[in-house]
């Protein structure tokens, strides 16, 4: 058999072809790299050296032809050449090295991202993870590869900067996205610290830095005769019962468009009359409750029951099988609003500042109860917070109240029974209910024909 060439190109490789037992080739002016055939045509570098220690021959592989080029094999066998120069074992030093790389990889701040999000899932619901997952990934595309123990407070305010630069709303101010993003990556940092790998988090010391996000104004309709004119144009809306009957209970019980669209058959009694409420923006806020009561009123029973022809077959009270989380999206009713002429005007949040206003200015509700039904913290002179089940029947009766008003002001009717200690027998209040139940004509009839 005649010697085999020597390898001193790419296109010299391909003149080696497989036998019936594997062979080494040498490469030309690179004394212990050599190109190992085997049988099944698999070609692979190998570097074949003496031990700077032992003086013991060891192969080492440098990977698979052409995977590893040619010219990569050569560049390996520099590194390699270099390292025995220094006394170095190439072998002992690539694994301390991959021992190095892989410590480091299970310390990166995106391993501890992770971590805490997976620990995250059982714990909250579902869109709250979406969004989080979200911010997560933006974070991590900064700083998802260093060490979290090497992340300082310099590094952290420029990313949060940078985040919030990249975000701002239509009049130049910014979102809430960077003040978001620095509490996951805060929640991160302590979920790491807590376990010994990093010794500071650096969030808290920089997000005061960064400019705070403000919902600004949200538009809405503060008077009886605005509210009046908005319920009758509401009820002009050509569109599908879930979208209608959405903006009738924002109305009605006034809580936040996000816990409306998710309201879910589970959390109803309606035979009691009853929805229970885990208010999204209440979970981990001292200022909201976690959990509330919902007493409903009459009118929202019947609209509820509506629903349930509709979507009682499904989770959600407004199911939508076109929608990715699988209820009513969030622009729903404001699209209607501003249909209706409602841009800058009055949006679906609006109606919170609404029942607050009108209940408070005109109704004359005491604040304590109207605080609670809104869904906030609510405190004694003592300081202790009201349990949900507080003032229970007061809200029962306003939420009924409401309605009632609602219905009465839709109608074009007189609402002064509606005002909180109204006094049924007044005999001017039931002169006044007579003449709008039966009409001015009727009345006047009755008066000429007692004369007569």
């Amino acid at each position: 058999m005649s010697k085999r060439r020597p390898i001193t190109s790419d296109r010299s490789i391909s003149s080696h072809k497989s036998e019936d037992k594997e062979y080494l080739v040498s490469v030309k002016n690179f004394l212990k790299l050599n190109l190992r055939v085997k049988p099944n045509n698999t070609k692979s570098w190998l570097y074949r050296y003496n031990s700077p220690h032992s003086k013991k021959p060891k192969n080492m592989s440098l990977g698979v032809y052409p995977s590893v080029t040619f010219a990569r094999a050569c560049e390996l066998w520099r590194e390699n050449e270099d390292l025995l120069n220094q006394q170095i074992d190439p072998q002992v030093y690539r694994k301390e090295s991959r021992k190095t790389n892989l410590k480091q990889s299970k310390n990166t701040f995106k391993n501890f991202a992770w971590q805490h999000f997976d620990s995250l899932k059982f714990k909250q619901k579902e869109n709250t993870l979406v969004r989080k997952k979200r911010l997560v990934e933006l974070v991590c595309s900064y700083i998802g590869d260093v060490p979290i123990n090497e992340i300082d407070s310099v590094k952290m305010l420029d990313i949060l900067t940078d985040i919030q630069n990249k975000s701002l709303n239509s009049k130049g101010m910014p979102t809430e996205k960077a003040e978001r993003c620095a509490s996951i990556a805060s929640n991160i940092f302590m979920y790491a610290k807590a376990r010994g790998f990093c010794d500071t988090n650096p969030v808290p010391s920089v997000k005061k830095e960064i400019l705070s996000h403000t919902y600004g104004h949200r538009p809405a309709v503060t008077t009886p005769a605005d509210l009046a004119i908005l319920l009758r144009k509401i009820e002009t809306l050509n569109a599908e019962p879930n979208t209608l009957n959405s903006l009738r209970l924002l109305a009605m019980l006034y809580v936040r468009n996000g816990d409306l669209r998710q309201m879910r058959w589970v959390d109803l009694d309606l035979k009691k009359g009853e929805w229970e409420l885990k208010p999204q923006k209440g979970q981990g806020k001292s200022n909201m409750v976690s959990s509330m009561i919902v007493p409903l009123p009459l009118q929202a029973i019947h609209i509820l029951n509506e629903q349930y022809e509709i979507n009682g077959h499904t989770e959600y009270v407004f199911y939508s099988n076109t929608a990715k989380l699988k209820y009513i999206s969030d622009n729903t009713a404001n699209k209607c609003l501003k249909d209706l002429g409602y841009k800058d005007i009055h949006c679906v949040h609006g109606f919170r500042a609404t029942g607050r206003t009108i209940l408070e200015g005109y109704l004359k509700y005491p604040i304590v109860v109207i605080e609670m039904a809104l869904g906030h913290t609510t405190k004694d002179p003592n300081g202790n917070a009201y349990g949900r089940f507080k003032y229970y029947d007061e809200r029962a009766e306003m939420m009924q109240n409401w309605a009632d008003y609602l219905d009465a002001l839709r109608a074009n009717k007189d609402t002064k029974q509606f005002k909180y200690g109204f006094k049924a027998h007044d005999t001017s209040n039931q002169i006044q209910a007579l003449i709008n139940e039966l009409g001015d004509d009727a009345i006047l009839k009755m008066i000429l024909k007692a004369k007569s």
